[in-house]
């Protein structure tokens, strides 16, 4: 290989290189899980605590999609919020995060309820909602709610 190609060859991955260190400046996808059992998710929002007691100048996004099907059934309308309703409150209730420290979004659809864990530092712009279900393709059951389908009790 030739000096000059060898060069920019170097150049070019130590760009890359710096490039990639600079990410602390802009949001960052820190989780994302689906329907899991209450312990799993708990270990996840331990874990995102951590992470915001560590940056608490930062805010923790939670973006929270409501899913084409829900447990393996059409979802009834509403569910998704009230899954997620239990989210911040645990960081908060639990973990001793601010309020103000943590957004809960309402991100749309996708095929299943899914929710993401953001870390996005002072300045950096907040995360977009990435939904792939249009609202009007999505089908929802009759009847109301049970909140307790949706509640961790914590033991």
């Amino acid at each position: 290989m030739k000096p000059l190609v060898k060069t920019i060859v170097v150049l070019i991955l130590i760009s890359l290189c710096v490039s990639g260190s600079s990410r602390t400046t802009s949001d960052r996808k820190f989780d994302e899980f689906g329907d899991i059992n209450c312990e799993d998710e708990w270990a996840r929002l331990d874990n995102f605590a951590v992470h915001l007691q560590n940056e608490p100048a930062a805010h923790g996004y939670i973006i929270f999609y409501g899913g084409r099907r829900m447990r393996g059934r059409l979802p009834r309308r509403g569910e998704a919020a009230i899954r997620a309703s239990r989210l911040k409150p645990y960081l908060v209730e639990n973990r001793g995060i601010p309020t103000a420290q943590v957004v809960v979004v309402d991100g749309g659809f996708r095929e299943s309820w899914e929710a993401e864990l953001w870390i996005v530092p002072p300045g950096a712009a907040p995360p977009s909602p990435t939904p792939t279900v249009s609202p009007g393709s999505v089908k929802f059951r009759k009847g109301g709610i049970k909140l307790r389908q949706f509640s961790c009790l914590m033991g």
